[in-house]
């Protein structure tokens, strides 16, 4: 392994034992980190039921799924094994990927939304790691993924609202 990848390790390691040091740590971590992915598909499908914020879910939910769509593709070419025992790859983290797009995309347009859905993807995601779903490099670079995954929805948006006022030629 490289210095990178020990350190990676280490750190995942140095959060788990602190969850396991606070009485029912491990299992509210394994709790937030499986709650995760159904809250964020519940706050994207009330987005898209409410008419006033139907745009921005649907925004929402093309980054989230582009985002995780990328992220299973690497995933599964790069292999790079999970703390836990789960036997396919972990790295980017999928739900990085998906919950910090979800999150972004929704503070473009409804800001308070947007807010807490990037306090419930930090403790989510920590919580993964505390859970031995992941590493912090899987969620580093699921991250990073989320967060090009939102910045190319709200370029294709926008290149798409121009077009709708005609402003392109």
């Amino acid at each position: 392994m490289n210095a990178l990848s020990t350190l990676d390790r280490s750190l995942g390691r140095a959060v788990r034992r602190a969850a396991r040091a606070v009485p029912g740590g491990l299992g509210a971590a394994q709790m937030v980190a499986s709650a995760m992915s159904p809250a964020f598909r519940l706050a994207v499908a009330a987005m898209i039921a409410r008419p006033g914020t139907r745009g921005v879910g649907l925004r929402c939910l093309g980054a989230g799924v582009a985002a995780g769509v990328v992220a299973r593709l690497l995933r599964d070419r790069l292999s790079r094994p999970r703390p836990g025992h789960r036997p396919e790859g972990g790295f980017p983290s999928r739900h990085a990927a998906a919950a910090v797009a979800i999150a972004l995309a929704a503070s473009r347009g409804e800001p308070r939304i947007g807010r807490a859905l990037v306090l419930g993807a930090a403790l989510g995601l920590t919580a993964r790691v505390a859970a031995a779903e992941h590493d912090p490099a899987d969620i580093v670079a699921g991250v990073a993924l989320g967060v090009a995954s939102a910045r190319a929805v709200e370029i294709a948006a926008a290149a798409r609202a121009a077009r709708s006022n005609g402003a392109l030629a």
